[in-house]
């Protein structure tokens, strides 16, 4: 790994690391950031593999059995894969916040208000998603991203910052994993956007693998808290909770890291499509996998086996399907709709 200075976020008005004045006079979408679509991608691997039982509505139709035991893959899911991507997925939609208050000042448009037709139109996705898939996320991050919205627009990144630790750390010892994480995410994601993280993550240096190490050694003692855990659901205890949070930074420094060497190439390859049409992806699987289940008639099974399975090759031909798209197009279907409302312009599609 090279050795590079600390990038901070772009001043209203400027230009992002990774954009060109060309660029920002023509309106044109800033080059993006591989590293953060990478781990896009690879949170949504995650989430589909946790959501997929519930959106098939798994072993909804047998009656309740107390005390038995999980299944090896279930554990597997509890412990490696539940709450550990959410808060990854949380966390860039606040860095997202930043990204297109920043693009709104170099157009000299509304940061709220553009912001607020985002979230808005988010919002409504996510009410008809919610027909196919009624755990779905979306709805929360769209309110909460209209709560923060003046502290993500007026606050000064270290203040900002501050109260995204704050929140954060206190939502996670006070109710574990669940929505109350989602408003210090997004706050933290925001800052780490202003502070200039996305474009250090692109070619990080020796401290991420310090920081590493160091969330590795965290991760032991946290997990077994959750082994330990006495009585309910594994994965939404303080102990499960934290130990979701700790586990979900160790995989992105893992990931980061990857990155780093000459993993980074099959890495993008599989990846990279899935995150630069995240909403297209995540809306999609439920509409695959949900008329799978009902033939399957998975509400009358509790093996998870054949779900991670149909997770798995849904996962591998969006990746491939959204490979094809965008060879031709800019953005993902739902991406680019909603690119469009939360702009009010028809925004080009077509690569020339």
């Amino acid at each position: 790994m090279t050795v590079t200075p600390t990038y901070s976020s772009p001043a209203p008005g400027s230009l992002s690391p990774l954009e060109t004045a060309e660029d920002a006079g023509r309106h044109r979408p800033a080059r993006r950031y591989q590293v953060l679509d990478i781990l896009r991608g690879f949170a949504l691997c995650g989430i589909l593999l946790v959501n997929i039982g519930d959106i098939v509505e798994l072993g909804w139709d047998l009656p309740a059995v107390v005390g038995q035991e999980p299944s090896a893959a279930q554990t597997a899911l509890h412990y490696l894969v539940s709450t550990r991507f959410v808060p990854i997925f949380a966390f860039m939609f606040g860095m997202s916040m930043t990204f297109v208050a920043d693009s709104a000042r170099r157009r000299a448009s509304s940061p709220g208000r553009v912001l607020a037709r985002r979230l808005g139109v988010l919002l409504v996705i996510a009410l008809a998603h919610s027909l196919v898939y009624p755990g779905e996320v979306l709805r929360a991050y769209a309110i909460v991203g209209l709560m923060v919205l003046v502290l993500v627009l007026l606050l000064p990144r270290r203040l900002l910052a501050l109260l995204g630790v704050v929140a954060t750390a206190v939502s996670y010892a006070v109710a574990g994993s669940g929505v109350l994480n989602v408003p210090g995410l997004f706050l933290l994601g925001a800052a780490a956007a202003a502070y200039g993280l996305p474009a250090y993550l692109e070619r990080p240096d020796r401290r991420l693998l310090a920081a590493t190490v160091v969330v590795a050694l965290l991760t032991v003692p946290a997990v077994l808290a959750q082994v330990h855990e006495p009585g309910g659901d594994p994965r939404f205890g303080t102990a499960g909770g934290i130990a979701g949070g700790i586990m979900a930074v160790l995989y992105v420094c893992l990931v980061v890291l990857a990155c780093s060497t000459s993993l980074r190439r099959p890495l993008a390859a599989l990846l990279e499509p899935l995150g630069r049409t995240s909403l297209s992806c995540y809306v999609g699987a439920s509409l695959v996998v949900a008329p799978i289940g009902v033939v399957a008639h998975w509400t009358e099974s509790r093996d998870v086996v054949p779900l991670l399975w149909t997770a798995l090759v849904v996962l591998l031909a969006q990746s491939l399907l959204a490979r094809a798209w965008l060879s031709r197009f800019r953005y993902g279907p739902l991406e680019w709709m909603w690119r469009c409302l939360t702009w009010w312009r028809v925004e080009p599609l077509l690569r020339r």
